[in-house]
């Protein structure tokens, strides 16, 4: 069982910031009229604003007592979202070594928290 639930907070800033990675990828690919609109469209500005939410939700956690050892563990949540959100929005191939690595990530976390 997990010493501290704010870790848990942690795992959904990972969570929300795998969002915000989506939004600015689907910016990147597409075609923007000029400089400015490049960077400040719906999907950049939205997208960065989920970021900072995320990052505010670590640091709130960090004051309640997490400890920093176990904020990267946590963090690494993200990367499952990532491929799986991937997959969803932009068509991309769930290979065999991204679900390898998927299950190397969970085995890590089990055992960090064992």
């Amino acid at each position: 069982m997990l010493a501290n639930p704010w870790i848990l907070v942690i795992a959904l800033s990972s969570t929300i910031a795998s969002f915000a990675q989506i939004l600015l990828k689907k910016s990147a690919m597409e075609q923007h009229g000029s400089f400015l609109k490049e960077y400040l469209n719906i999907k950049v500005i939205g997208g960065y604003l989920i970021m900072f939410l995320g990052m505010f939700m670590n640091i709130y956690a960090y004051s309640k007592g997490v400890e920093y050892k176990n904020g990267p563990v946590m963090e690494s949540i993200g990367n499952i979202w990532v491929v799986f959100l991937s997959f969803v929005f932009f068509g991309e191939k769930i290979t065999r070594k991204k679900i390898l690595g998927n299950i190397l990530i969970i085995a890590g976390i089990i055992i960090f928290y064992m």
